[in-house]
């Protein structure tokens, strides 16, 4: 008897108990800067590798209304809320960046010196 109300004491605890997500560091295939079309604001676009398509599908997928950090190298760049899972191929990340800057970073993933993390923002956890 005391191991069954031990057993569903420990499975309440695990459930009440959130999960806290590991940050995810993103291969780049190549990075550039595109032209909103609509908007006229300059991006960063960046082409994910198949694996890490998968992580930030499942990434996002779990945490759909909550508020992410991307970061480049350690930096946060954008601190998005996810709307809904991303499921394609690539990311794009807007901000108060010049061309320069932007083209900066896209050379900096492309060439691999640079790394991606996206992790959920510190006011969350």
């Amino acid at each position: 008897m005391f191991r069954y109300i031990l057993l569903i004491a420990i499975a309440f605890v695990v459930t009440l108990t959130p999960a806290i997500a590991k940050p995810i560091r993103l291969m780049v295939e190549f990075a550039k800067v595109v032209t909103d079309p609509l908007s006229g604001f300059d991006n960063l676009q960046i082409e994910l590798t198949p694996a890490s398509q998968q992580a930030i599908a499942e990434f996002t997928t779990e945490h759909v209304g909550k508020t992410i950090d991307v970061s480049i190298d350690g930096k946060i760049i954008n601190s998005p809320t996810i709307q809904s899972p991303i499921l394609g191929t690539s990311i794009m990340l807007s901000g108060p960046y010049s061309v320069y800057e932007l083209q900066l970073m896209a050379n900096q993933l492309t060439d691999k010196t640079s790394t991606v993390e996206i992790d959920l923002a510190k006011k969350q956890r």
